[in-house]
């Protein structure tokens, strides 16, 4: 999952979240008074205004909506004008309000769903008007081409009229952008978001017309004009930009008081910082010790630094990325098969590619099709290649070791985000289907790789535990400087020499990183939702005892879509489950 908010009403789901618990015997049911019917009716009730819900996000979100698979809105941008701004906060609070109305009435699937949107409206709100990103985030206006052209999800003409329709629309909607945006904005936003924009401008230029050729001639004629003012449009976005660094300031970090907000309207997670801070740093001891042992393995002579680089030195040339990518994908979807980890509700799988230039600012992301696509579809496992702006030196040590490598595979395919969308495809739910939580979907791919070591990948090889550490001690020192950035006053020199200091990283992936944190408190969330669901397992253990298993819980937990962890915690556990740290 990457930095913005991921995207993605049926009894079926609840029969198989809540499997394992005890019928009421029937003298029981017979005795009970009427309010199961009070229930039924109340669920009703709540059916139908979730539908009223949904379809005013679909409306407000048009080009996530599209992305989905509900290609009525394909060409249609969102309105931020100050009035639909306005309007729509008003919108949300009614929807907070009134979902939170419905709290105790409701069956348990009913309720699941609840919280489902009562966690989208609430995070929306914290971001869109406590944050102000229209106004603070020049990377609030993305507009990508990507989805018109790297499926067939429809015929050409179709899909090429959508992307006309869309490209004609992006001069007001960067007016608005423009209007909306702040004279004084971070630096680091700034330049990510000329990054994007900027690569936006070449992938239009050189990836678009290419893959639309087949277009019938009445529709050609009119792509050239098309793709012409979207580049326009994109080009004076970027030059206002560009005069935005005259007053670009250092100002991005949260404070104390929002970073808490942050993590409980959008993860429902309510903790002490310091606290955080402690499970933080616990966790990083814990992998250091752990690289340690693994490094004395291979020679107990050198130190854990020259052992790690002698590690990454074993990495594949550039041109070979993507098919030991690929290699990986199909040995660790053998592993599930095999050592049964987890179901897979599929036959679907990913293709290994180089990322568009305009997502260059991770490593690697994957990307399937809408869940609401009514035909198979393709999808993909984007790979990002060194920035050719780059010294020589730090482009060949961008390049991840075949053991990095691999747990960046288990991580976005088998079992990580891949086959978590595979999952939500299936979900009965359409809410379920739709909405996501950053710590449930960073956290679960981020707690597979740990759990498919110790599961047996690597057979114990210190090599391969030396590349799930690497990983793990990435993630670790996000959630430590996410939380110094935004609550303690570190900087961007700090963050990065913290990257490369304990996260072993180069110093391209350093700065990388770094950047990421001034605008992405919420990547903690990867060690946030990983040492969730590691206690959700222990206790869910506890609670089945002889019933448990590796692959029931895994299908249990998943079953659940990407609801936000406690939420899911409860569901599993019951009312009484605890806290979830």
């Amino acid at each position: 999952m990457r930095w913005t908010t991921t995207i993605i009403v049926a009894a079926a789901l609840v029969a198989a979240a809540c499997s394992s618990k005890k019928k009421p015997e029937k003298h029981q049911a017979a005795a009970a008074p009427p309010a199961p019917v009070q229930q039924q009716t109340r669920d009703e009730e709540f059916t139908a205004y979730a539908n009223e819900v949904y379809d005013a996000w679909l409306k407000a979100n048009p080009t996530s909506a599209a992305g989905m698979g509900y290609h009525q809105f394909d060409g249609v941008l969102p309105d931020y004008s100050p009035k639909a701004l306005e309007a729509r906060a008003a919108q949300l609070k009614e929807q907070k309000a009134r979902l939170e109305s419905f709290a105790g009435t409701l069956s348990s699937e009913r309720d699941l769903e609840r919280q489902v949107l009562l966690t989208d409206v609430r995070s929306t709100l914290f971001g869109t008007y406590e944050l102000r990103q229209p106004q603070r985030n020049p990377m609030f206006y993305p507009v990508t081409l990507l989805d018109y052209i790297s499926r067939d999800y429809a015929p050409i003409d179709q899909r090429a009229r959508g992307l006309i329709t869309l490209c004609n629309a992006a001069p007001a909607y960067f007016e608005q952008a423009m209007a909306n945006l702040e004279e004084a904005l971070p630096r680091t936003w700034i330049e990510t978001a000329l990054l994007q924009t900027r690569g936006a401008i070449q992938f239009a230029k050189e990836d678009v017309p290419p893959a639309l050729k087949g277009a019938s001639p009445e529709v050609a004629k009119k792509l050239g004009p098309a793709l012409a003012k979207y580049e326009a449009a994109l080009g004076k976005y970027a030059d206002f930009l560009d005069e935005r660094k005259a007053k670009q300031t250092e100002d991005f970090a949260l404070g104390p008081e929002k970073f808490r907000a942050m993590l409980r309207e959008e993860e429902g997670v309510d903790v002490d910082l310091d606290h955080l801070r402690e499970i933080g740093e616990k966790d990083l001891a814990r992998n250091l010790a752990a690289l340690d042992q693994a490094a004395k393995q291979i020679d107990p002579n050198k130190t854990a630094t020259q052992v790690v680089d002698m590690v990454r030195a074993d990495r594949p040339e550039k041109d070979q990325l993507l098919a030991l990518a690929g290699e990986q994908a199909t040995a660790m979807r053998k592993f599930l098969v095999d050592h049964h980890i987890v179901s897979i509700p599929t036959d679907d799988v990913a293709e290994p590619r180089l990322s568009p230039p305009f997502e260059r600012w991770n490593f690697a992301f994957m990307s399937a099709p809408g869940q609401f696509e009514k035909k198979k579809l393709p999808s993909f496992y984007y790979i990002s290649p060194p920035d050719p702006k780059w010294s020589k030196k730090v482009q060949e040590e961008y390049i991840p070791s075949r053991y990095d490598l691999e747990f960046v595979t288990i991580h976005e395919l088998w079992p990580g985000h891949f086959l978590h969308h595979l999952h939500i495809k299936v979900n009965p739910s359409k809410i379920l289907r739709s909405f996501c939580t950053y710590s449930t979907s960073e956290g679960w791919a981020h707690y597979t790789e740990e759990m498919m070591w110790n599961a047996g990948v690597g057979n114990g090889d210190p090599k391969t535990h030396i590349g799930e550490l690497q990983n793990a001690l990435l993630r670790d020192v996000r959630f430590l400087v996410a939380l110094g950035m935004h609550t303690r006053g570190m900087t961007v020199d700090e963050a990065k020499k913290m990257f490369i200091d304990k996260g072993f990283q180069d110093e391209g992936n350093a700065m990388q990183q770094a950047v990421r944190g001034t605008f992405d408190p919420g990547y903690l969330n990867y060690t946030l939702g990983k040492l969730m669901i590691r206690k959700l397992r222990d206790d869910w253990k506890a609670k089945v005892g002889d019933r448990y298993g590796l692959q029931a819980f895994h299908d249990e937990f998943l079953s659940h879509a990407c609801a936000p962890i406690p939420v899911i915690r409860k569901q599993m556990l019951g009312p009484s489950a605890g806290p979830p740290l």
